[in-house]
């Protein structure tokens, strides 16, 4: 039997309730090192030496620099599209809606998630089928996600069920909520204008594209 130390002292194998923990260490180095340098430049050795892992340790669990790449992308879209637990401030539908828009913008502009973002995109020559996945992940489950939290927003307002908000029809109103609100921005800061500028512009983009949006489900 393996245990973390033998009887003699040796190191062994960590147990189970640690190698999470290694992973999100490797992943954590690997997320730094992609970040700084991009994924030509990024060595798995500078990712070890981050991560106080050896090689060996980071191949057992990730064949190829290809592979944590795709690890720390996949990784990092889950947990930016983890929106179940948003409650949305307001007394109104409206302002409900434009605090849950608020909070997207918010989530989606931390520099990680566009460094991130950017070094996907340079990569999709290299690996297309890879950012076309996680893109097509990221996207479903941000809709599902917001889909529920606008569908919850409808249901307290009596407005559950009906036209834009039926259950046929809320994923495609989420879709619509997403592109109008989120990726119109998102688009701009990837291209690369400044994100203070942006984050000042966020509360009137919001409340014009909740009107919008309002205007053409209700």
């Amino acid at each position: 039997m393996v245990a973390s130390k033998t009887a003699r002292g040796k190191v062994g194998r960590p147990p189970l309730e640690r190698a999470g923990e290694v992973e999100e260490r490797i992943l954590d180095a690997a997320k730094t090192v992609f970040l700084a340098n991009g994924f030509e430049g990024a060595s798995v050795d500078e990712i070890a030496q981050t991560a106080r892992a050896g090689k060996p340790t980071i191949y057992a669990r990730f064949p190829s620099k290809a592979a944590l790449f795709a690890a720390v992308i996949a990784r990092h879209a889950a947990r930016n599209t983890q929106y179940e637990n948003l409650v949305p401030q307001g007394r109104t539908f409206r302002a409900r809606l434009i605090s849950l828009g608020l909070t997207l913008i918010e989530r989606a502009f931390v520099e990680d998630t566009i460094g991130l973002m950017r070094t996907a995109i340079a990569e999709n020559p290299r690996f297309p089928e890879l950012t076309l996945e996680i893109q097509d992940t990221a996207r479903k489950r941000a809709t599902c996600n917001v889909s529920h939290a606008i569908g919850e927003l409808a249901r307290a307002e009596g407005l559950a069920g009906k036209g834009a908000f039926s259950a046929d029809r809320i994923e495609d109103s989420a879709r619509i909520f997403l592109d109008l609100v989120v990726f119109a921005v998102l688009i701009r800061s990837l291209l690369g204008e400044d994100m203070r500028n942006l984050k000042k512009e966020a509360q009137a983009h919001v409340e014009k594209r909740v009107d919008f949006f309002l205007a053409a489900t209700t």
